[in-house]
């Protein structure tokens, strides 16, 4: 006898089924990578800040104008001074980010999405008393994923220096020459540099991110992996109780024995031996091959297939050896064997040439 070994071991080397991708999504663990939602947000604030930046400095302005109105002014003097300004300050910084920050918010949430879905639970805010086993935070500690991640930072800070380094290198010549130019013309150049550096780093940070989520996902679909054996047991509770079991397949084999009733009319020819066993014929020589049995039963089935058949006005003919073979060999909608050939060609012979008496 030849044993599977990989069935009794424990290994983990099978996909997740269904069930288990969604147990794991109802506990909270989901394929995510922070550093893709960072780049992302990062990209797009510099966008929204390129696109809004005017009116975000206008606001700004006005508010600066605002505050520094009421410098000296008699209302000062009031009760509840304080209140009015700083409200009306509160108002008007918010309302000058409050668009970027929506569009931020957005996208952001946008990107989780993408990579998560829907997945509203609270299992994650569970207490878990095993987070407080030191044993079990120093092998977090001390782990592959926690390994990977400080490789990723170290890799990160080093693109991120060198990148910094040389932008500083080329444009601290041509930074020190805007200090020498008229403030709105110098702060315009001095911006784009910056803006051109910081839009470099975000895009090398999205590159990065993206390489992230392909390690998350690899990662996350290792982690669900399952064995044989928890395959093997996850199917056996899904199915449930035996008596369960028992009832459902009763229920389908009385759904089976009503629609094959409601084939009988259609046959062609019912074949009997004659009170135990009665097989109902179908023959259609335009789509058909051979025969088909589209009914069968003995005993009472064997009665109400005849009485079927009579009150349709089918055929019943008498053929001992003919009705036990097709009851024993052949199932409901199957063709007969060619062995059959001969003596069901002989019974529909017989039938047709009955009608066309």
């Amino acid at each position: 006898m030849r044993f599977n070994l990989q069935f009794f071991a424990e290994e983990r080397t099978e996909e997740a089924t269904p069930h288990k991708r969604e147990k794991v999504r109802e506990e909270g663990r989901v394929c995510m990578s922070k550093d893709l939602n960072a780049a992302v947000a990062i990209i797009i604030a510099l966008l929204g800040f390129a696109m809004l930046g005017a009116v975000i400095w206008r606001t700004l302005t006005g508010l600066i104008r605002f505050m520094i109105g009421y410098i000296g002014d008699k209302s000062l003097l009031q009760d509840g001074w304080f209140t009015f300004v700083s409200w009306e300050a509160i108002k008007r910084y918010f309302a000058s980010w409050l668009p970027l920050g929506g569009i931020i918010v957005l996208f952001s949430t946008a990107t989780v999405i993408a990579q998560v879905g829907f997945a509203m639970t609270g299992e994650p805010f569970g207490p878990k008393f095993d987070r407080l086993n030191p044993f079990t935070g120093m092998k977090k500690i001390i782990s592959m994923r926690s390994c990977v991640e400080l490789l990723k930072g170290l890799l990160k800070a080093s693109i991120f220096a060198v990148m910094i380094y040389n932008a500083i290198r080329n444009y601290l010549p041509v930074s020190s020459k805007t200090i020498q130019m008229p403030l709105i013309i110098g702060a315009g150049e001095f911006w784009d540099m910056l803006w051109s550096l910081a839009m470099r780093l975000a895009l090398m940070l999205l590159v990065m991110a993206f390489a992230d989520y392909a390690y998350q996902k690899w990662d996350f679909e290792n982690s669900i992996k399952m064995s044989k054996k928890e395959i093997k047991d996850e199917y056996k509770q899904m199915e449930g109780d035996p008596q369960i079991k028992q009832k459902i397949r009763q229920k389908q084999r009385e759904m089976a024995k009503q629609r094959m009733m409601a084939d009988v009319p259609k046959a062609d020819v019912v074949i009997t031996n004659p009170t135990h066993i009665a097989v109902a014929l179908q023959y259609e020589r335009e789509i058909m091959q051979a025969p088909i049995v589209i009914a069968k039963g003995g005993d009472y089935l064997a009665k109400r297939i005849r009485e079927i058949a009579e009150n349709n006005l089918i055929p019943v003919i008498e053929n001992k050896p003919l009705a036990w073979a097709l009851y024993q060999n052949v199932e409901i909608g199957e063709e007969i064997p060619e062995d059959l050939y001969r003596g069901v060609a002989e019974v529909l012979a017989l039938v047709y040439k009955l009608k066309a008496s």
